[in-house]
This record gives structure tokens, sequence and C-alpha cells, in this order.
């Protein structure tokens, strides 16, 4: 017999908020009331609509499958709620969901002694009674689940976000986002009834935030503005850097999105899918530990510079430049520069600066006539031969390079008369063979000879034919260069995460002994003994399958099947086994592997496979009895397993 018997689970659970998983719902419609968990109460009336509404829909069972998910998943991990732009544990952090009462040292502990999913566990994976000492413990693996939650909240709202409907000329619009989540949920104070307070329909809202070259700063239209309005949405802003896409601040009219503007709309719609991830990734943790380290799971930082037939010979250049300038002086992975530029030591790994070539190879320069050309918005710390620390530009990587610079529009058409100029009358300056230059040569086509039939399809690409002017066509051109990235940050496994990547990589990287070749201990490294794996200053590089000699450049540039983009690949981790499994006495080194293992867990929960089988388990502990026969129909079908052969 199975320890928890199903018999049935009533349709007015979607009416109703679950205080255990251990609670019997009755559907009670011959009842003139009926009493739920103590407190609430329902008229006949009342469960009528409710089951009307429900009865026998195509999605009823799995909607009430979800709903007792969701309220098993509070008890059991918690309530998590953004409060004030900050992620707090309702019970740990706070007192409730207002986020006004902070808790005691006494009910901290409390809230560990009632969630073992917080407590410490011994080298057989069995949970440790908890104990008031290690209440730091307990908080380091409640930030965990802060993080996971926070990342994946902030990945979500880029992601919706970072969409033409909330642009205008690709530069982002918030007050567009904002308006498409209200009024379903509040926005900030913006009045939902529009009788009183602030309309956020207003065409104030729509004022665009500038940036004030003189003063250093973004220009706010008023000293209270909301939104960011007008910002070009490019490499530098990306989900590696979750600070570079929310903040609280409005002061500044940055980062891109004002995360508490949608505390609704995020608690009630982002987190609690989140949190199901979740308790699914921790059925893996507790259950099927192992998995984790039979995936193979990988995290890199890569660059991949695409190329034409025009210009790959100068793109191989500038990228033998950045491993030479870069690469080979970088320093190693947990050490970085500090505010005066002194060594510094790190906990959390430094992945390399790709951004610096990927800047480099877009070439983007302001045309203002007394710039210096320097590349300073992307720099890469290195050591130098001296043993003196400095940061690399990308102007440093083009002299390396041999990339030739264009200072006037005499060079750029090949033209000796040096009289002649651009059609707008002002200077730009570039690097040949970069993405901007290809631009600036078609640009500096542009007369008004009419005759002329280069100049012709110029004018027709910059105005598209017409519909704008060509000022405006440079512009949005220049931004389609800015908004390119050559750069990635991956997590995942073979089968999860990596299929932007061509299979000249995947196969390699996910070859067993790339796990194996990549010691934690990196002065046990051994590069004869790697096909795969090669490094510099104790950083991990994929090397190229078929390396036709053991110099830097052959052995780290991989090329895709038609040579016409170049990737580097550097390894932060290759998992096995063995780095997987919890040591002795090394509870700082445990608290990594942990995170390392939540990380690739969550990864995996979003999967039919882990997602069905840890739903089967949790659904086995509850002990919430039914009688509806559609809402049996579809339990029975979909988790045969938690009836006896005698119910079937």
């Amino acid at each position: 017999m199975k320890k928890n018997k199903f018999t049935a689970v009533a349709l007015i659970a979607t009416a109703l908020t679950l205080t255990s998983c251990s609670s019997t719902i009755y559907p009670g419609l011959d009842h003139e009331n009926i009493t739920i968990s103590g407190d609430e109460y329902f008229t006949s009336d009342n469960l009528d609509y409710i089951y009307e509404k429900l009865h026998d829909a195509s999605t009823t069972g799995e909607e009430v499958r979800d709903i007792i998910i969701s309220n098993y998943t509070l008890g059991y991990i918690g309530d998590y709620r953004l409060i004030d732009g900050e992620i707090k544990l309702i019970g740990f952090d706070v007192t409730d969901e207002t986020g006004a009462t902070e808790t005691t040292e006494a009910q901290k502990f409390e809230f560990i002694q009632n969630h073992e999913i917080y407590h410490d566990k011994d080298l057989n994976g069995d949970y440790i009674t908890p104990d008031q000492a290690n209440l730091a413990n307990y908080t380091n693996r409640i930030q965990i689940f802060k993080d996971i939650i926070l990342d994946n909240t902030i990945t979500t709202l880029f992601t919706e976000a970072n969409s033409d409907s909330y642009k205008t000329d690709n530069y982002f619009n918030e007050v567009l986002y904002a308006r498409s989540k209200f009024p379903d949920y509040q926005i900030a104070d913006f009045d939902p009834s529009f009788t009183d307070g602030k309309n956020i329909y207003d065409k104030e809202w729509e004022s665009e935030i500038v940036w004030n070259n003189e003063q250093g700063h973004y220009e706010l239209p008023s000293a209270d503005f909301p939104f960011t309005n007008g910002i070009l949405i490019d490499s530098t802003i990306s989900t590696e850097n979750i600070d570079s896409i929310v903040g609280t601040d409005n002061s500044t009219g940055l980062p891109m999105l004002h995360i508490n503007l949608y505390e609704e709309y995020i608690n009630k719609e982002i987190i609690p899918d989140i949190l199901n991830n979740l308790l699914v990734e921790q059925y893996i943790y507790d259950n099927q530990y192992t998995t984790l380290s039979r995936t193979q799971a990988r995290k890199i930082n890569y660059v991949a510079i695409t190329t034409t037939s025009d210009n790959i010979n100068a793109a191989r250049r500038l990228i033998n430049a950045y491993i030479d300038e870069v690469i080979v002086k970088s320093l190693e992975p947990y050490q970085t520069l500090n505010e005066e530029n002194a060594l510094t030591e790190t906990e959390e790994y430094q992945p390399l600066n790709f951004d610096v070539l990927s800047d480099a190879w877009k070439g983007i320069y302001d045309d203002d006539p007394s710039f210096d050309a320097t590349l300073v918005e992307e720099r890469a710390p290195i050591k130098e031969a001296d043993g003196t620390y400095k940061y690399v530009t990308g102007n440093e990587l083009y002299e390396q390079a041999r990339f030739t610079q264009i200072k006037t529009h005499a060079d750029a058409i090949n033209s000796r008369d040096g009289s002649t100029s651009y059609i707008d009358g002002k200077k730009h300056t570039y690097y040949e063979n970069t993405q901007y230059g290809a631009l600036m040569e078609n640009f500096a086509l542009m007369n008004n000879d009419r005759n002329d039939a280069s100049s012709n399809s110029q004018w027709s690409s910059f105005t598209n034919s017409g519909e704008y002017t060509y000022e405006h066509g440079l512009e949005l051109q220049t931004n389609e260069i800015r908004i390119d990235d050559y750069t990635g940050y991956l997590v995942g496994t073979s089968s999860s995460g990596f299929s932007d990547l061509p299979t000249a990589i995947t196969d390699s990287l996910f070859e067993y002994s790339v796990s194996l070749d990549t010691p934690e201990d990196r002065t046990q490294f051994n590069s004869r003994n790697s096909d795969y794996v090669t490094m510099v200053n104790g950083r991990y590089f994929l090397k190229r399958a078929t390396s036709l000699s053991t110099n830097i450049h052959d052995q780290i540039v991989i090329p895709d099947s038609d040579s016409s983009t170049f990737y580097i690949v550097e390894i932060e981790y290759a998992l096995n086994q063995n780095k997987m499994t919890p040591r002795e006495d090394q509870d700082a080194a445990n608290f990594e592997i942990e995170q390392t293992a939540r990380e690739i867990g969550y990864t995996l929960a979003s999967g039919d496979t882990y997602q069905n089988t840890a739903y089967l388990y949790y659904l086995e502990n509850c002990g919430i009895e039914y009688n509806d026969q559609s809402i049996y129909d579809y339990m029975l079908s979909t988790y045969p397993d938690l009836f006896d052969d005698s119910n079937n």
C-alpha cells in the first residue's frame, strides 16, 4: 500500500489559500454554509459559481495540480517577495509581506527549525538538526535562493522589456513597458481608477532622459521622474550584470528598469513560477544529487567575432592582438585591480573581459573632432613585464593589429583632393576593417551629384528610400552596430543551454576528459595530457580540435564550419562527480559546491522529466482528499503511481 492515498481533490481549490498540504478540501455543494481552514466561509452560491466555472474544463486538473504544488512550495520553501527593491523571505527577514518589521534572531531560528530545506547536511546527505550557533550557515543558504530568484526575475523582466514593442528607433522607453503592465498590476503610485493622483498615460511620462555632456550625468525631466526613456540597450546592458538592468534609484535615469515599479507584477506572476522551479530543483538536490555531476555541466565565457571575406584577415590580426595583449598578460582568475590599480584577491572567479575585443571589432567612436579615438569604456586589467598593472584599451589593440585610422574624407574615399568633405560637413574618425569603418566608408560615398550611382545607392540606404533624413539614417545604422554583442556567458549541460554555439565548440566542450583536464587546483593542470584544454595564467581555454601547432593563437581560436566566425572559449568550470562531492571539514568549499549544484539544478528543473518526477514525489507527500471525477481522472492519467491498484 502507498504511504499517501489520494481519494479526491475539490474544484474549489482555485478559490482557496491552502494553509498546508495536509488540509482536506470539500466541495460541499449541498451545504448551505461551509467552513474552510477554520475561519473562511463560502455560501452555496459561491461554491456553485466556482464549480460551474471549473468543472470538466480541459485544463481543470492541471490548474488544481498547480495550485496544490504552489501552496506546497510556499510551505516547504517559504514565501519570498520583492519588497522595496530587495528579495526578502517572509518569516525570516521580515515578519509579514509589508516588510515593516524585521525579525529577531530567535524568530529567524524558529523559521529555520520549521523549514528543513535550509538545514545543513552531513556527508551522507542527511539533514542535521539545526543549531542556533550555525545561523550564519542557514542565512548563507537562504542567500543562494535569493540570488537565484533575483537573477531569474531580472532575466524575465529584461527578456520582456527588450522588445521592439517598447522601443522607438532602437531606444527603449520604460514608460511603454510600464503601461503594458498597467492597470492589471499596480505601477508605483499611478492611480488605476484614473480618479485621483498620477495618470500613467499622461504625455509628460514620455519625456526622454538625456545625457548632459557638460556635467557628465543624465538629466531627468523632473526630480521625481520615474522612468528611463530614450536609452539604447547596447552590450553594456546584459543579464551578466543585473545592476545594468535594474535598480531602485530613479535620480540618475539609469539603469534600464526601475524594479520597484513592478513589485506587484513580480510578486504575483514571476516569483511564484521561480519558486515552483526551485521546488523541482530541491527534489533533484535531495534525491538525485549524482545526476548533477553526471550532466557534466559547463560554465563558459566566450567571444565570437563574425567576419566577411573582406575583413577576415583583419579580424584574425585583431584577435591575435587581444590574445597577446590581454590573455597572455591577464591577471589570474581570482584577481582584479582595485580603484588604485593595485592587485586585489577575490573569492569569486573573474572572467576575461571579452568586451574589449567585441567593442574594438565594432569600432564606434565619437564623431567630435576633438575626440582622440581612444576606447576607454571597456578596459581589461593586465600585468606588465615589469610587474606593474595597467588596463588595455581598444586603441592599443588597433596599434598591435596594424589597423589604419582614417581621419579625413579624402582618406575615406582614397582621394588626393583634400578639399572634399563628408556630406554632413562633419569630421568622422574611424578605423578601417571595423564594423563602423565599413559603415562610414559607405557614408563617405554620399554627395549631391544625382548622376553618381554609388551616391544614389547610399542615399537610398541611409534615408530608407526617403522615409527620413540621412542624418537619422546614420544614427540608426550606427546604433544597429552598437547593440550587437559578440560575447556570451553560458551555464548548462550538453542538452540545454548551448544551442547558440556550433558543434565544433560543443562536441569538444562536452568531451568527458574536459572535466578531468580542468582540475580545481590549477597547479595540477598538465597540458601534455589534454587534447581539449590549455591553460594561460590559471585560466582554462577550449582548444581547437585540429590545432596546427602549439602556438597559442592556433590553439584557442576556433573557427566555425565555414571559417566566417572565430571563437575563444574560456572554461570557468567543467563539472564531474568528484568535483561535486562534499569534503569533510571544508565548509567554505562545500558551500561553493552547493551554490554550483543549485545553479545547475535550477537549469535542469525546467525539463518535463524532472518536473513530472518531482511533482509526483511532492504530491505523494500531500494528504489531500478529493471527490471530483474530472480531477481524479487527470491525476490518475498523469500520476498513476499515486494510486493503489484498488483505485484504478
